[in-house]
């Protein structure tokens, strides 16, 4: 226990405010938290006063119920990921205990902790890890439920699994019940059990997730009516899914590199794991003695896994829009596949199988990391000493690390690549967030925006906007009907603006400082620049 929680005060916690609000969600989401804690309206989403339906209420909720305790802060718009993510991984370090061992709930759990997806997205304040986390809460339990012999418990715990089926519909919507329904029918089917429905008290389920529904949906339909099913179910939903409206293609095949990735380090024993299910046979040992019902639930959930696994992959595989956050919720059902195979080579030795994932693992893990330094000297653009020993830091941990794989020291080398992952975590934080900062938000920006701000003024984005500003500015800027801040692109409309409000403040690129300050209809004060982008006061002229 003391180590899982170490891992995920280090993984999720660790400097987990010290970087701005970045991209396109975090400031949007949590600006939508402040204006809830604000106006004390826990129903309709809003940012700059403007209903915005794109998302469900839960992140928002907890993220402003985060701000009520500590503060209008990253930190505070960040922590209910985090905060979920921690009670994900104990979650499956008892679902892995209670179905065989607490070895394999700690192997199960540290997969799970120690990889890019968990760990990127438990400090992200999107909706995806609140997704992540109820959905795999509720099918957990309803494994559980599946597994368990006595009615009454195995009915509490559907009940439990449909109360966080619930809250996953709250988190990002029609996804948190269909995944549960096609994973778990799917795994009746596979095991030709379908009769246990009768015990799991499906009435009783139901009506929970219905009134936990209910809860945010009721309302919503109630105030906004077509305006809402329009925009969050026809658009949001459907839309996003048989489209590519919002602009985020990508091929079929883009989710087996996020997975390959994404399972980082031990995507070698994934596949192992995988190879293993389906290529060996059962081994059959004395019926009724403990050690075969113990490999018994451990197979079964082994294969509950690889569907909670597939399903999500298959069906966003075939989505017109494509982001890496949407295949979150799999990385639970990885870490139970890649702990079996730690598993089986913590106690059992190491078969062909076996010996091959673990051979793979160290050079998969040089050059990950090779590849992954090389991106971020791509991206941001810098390449200092730090980032010269983390690359050689990787090498160095690979070589070792093949030594022990071909030592066949397994425990060894299981050790060390968590001990190496431990401690490259601070490293990384301190080399990268203020690089990723510096080109994915514009907080210092918004700052001076904040101290120039003269009564009545708003921040407008002429040719182009960053969402950090809407956060960092609190909102003060333009806001259409769908809580979409307002862009212009001709003088014409920025004179019609800056006559309405008296004086604007506007965001542009440097190459449009030139025409907005040489324009006869206004006047344009140069205030401050950031890399490519100004900010300038403009006054119409009368």
């Amino acid at each position: 226990m003391l180590l899982l929680a170490g891992l995920c005060a280090l993984f999720f916690f660790y400097r987990l405010g010290a970087m701005a609000l970045i991209g396109p969600d975090e400031p949007r989401y949590a600006q939508v938290a402040r204006e809830m804690l604000a106006r004390r309206d826990p129903i309709t989403p809003t940012i700059g006063g403007q209903p915005w339906l794109e998302k469900p209420a839960l992140a928002y909720w907890l993220m402003a119920l985060s701000m009520r305790i500590f503060g209008v802060s990253e930190f505070a718009a960040r922590f209910p990921s985090a905060f979920l993510a921690t009670l994900l991984a104990f979650l499956i370090y008892g679902v892995g205990r209670r179905v065989h061992s607490p070895l394999y709930g700690v192997f199960a759990a540290c997969c799970f902790i120690v990889n890019p997806m968990s760990f990127g997205f438990a400090r992200g304040a999107t909706t995806d890890m609140p997704l992540s986390a109820t959905l795999a809460a509720g099918l957990c339990l309803s494994f559980l439920a599946l597994q368990e012999a006595i009615p009454s418990k195995r009915s509490w715990l559907f009940s439990g699994a449909c109360f966080c089926f619930g809250l996953a519909v709250l988190a990002k919507g029609l996804i948190g019940i269909f995944f549960p329904v096609v994973i778990v029918s799917s795994y009746l089917l596979f095991r030709r059990c379908a009769a246990i429905l009768n015990g799991l008290g499906l009435a009783r389920g139901s009506l929970i997730l219905l009134l936990v529904c209910a809860s945010w949906y009721g309302p919503m339909l109630a105030r906004h009516g077509w305006t809402f099913v329009d925009e969050f179910f026809l658009q949001h939903h459907i839309e996003r899914y048989v489209t590519e409206r919002f602009r985020h293609p990508g091929p079929i095949y883009y989710y087996l590199p996020v997975l390959l990735v994404g399972a980082f380090p031990w995507t070698p024993l994934l596949i192992s794991a995988c190879v293993r299910l389906f290529t060996e046979r059962r081994r059959r040992d004395q019926k009724g003695s403990r050690r075969f019902v113990e490999d018994q639930a451990l197979e079964h959930l082994v294969t509950f896994a690889a569907l909670w696994t597939i399903w999500p992959l298959l069906f966003f595989s075939f989505s017109q829009s494509k982001l890496p956050g949407y295949v979150l919720p799999i990385f639970p059902a990885a870490a139970f596949l890649a702990a079996r195979e730690i598993l089986y080579l913590w106690r059992e030795g190491a078969d062909r199988i076996a010996r091959i994932g673990m051979l793979l693992l160290p050079p998969f893990v040089s050059a990950i990391t090779t590849l992954a330094l090389f991106y971020a000297e791509k991206e941001l653009d810098a390449f200092d000493p730090v980032k010269h020993a983390l690359l050689w830091g990787g090498l160095g941990g690979g070589l070792l690390g093949l030594g022990l794989a071909l030592a066949a020291r397994y425990r060894a080398l299981l050790v060390f690549l968590l001990l190496l992952c431990a401690a490259s975590v601070p490293s990384v934080l301190t080399t990268f967030q203020p690089l990723i900062e510096k080109k994915e938000s514009f907080r210092d920006l918004a700052e001076i925006a904040l101290r120039e701000f003269q009564p009545g003024e708003r921040l407008i984005g002429y040719g182009w906007f960053h969402h950090s500003l809407t956060f960092y500015t609190n909102a003060r800027s333009i806001y259409d009907e769908h809580g979409r801040v307002r862009v212009l692109f001709s003088p014409n409309e920025l004179v019609e603006v800056a006559r309405r409000f008296g004086s604007v403040l506007v965001v542009a690129k440097r190459s449009h400082v030139r025409q907005l300050r040489e324009s006869p209809q206004y006047e344009g004060e140069l205030i401050a620049e950031k890399g490519e982008h100004s900010l300038l006061r403009v006054k119409p002229l009368k």
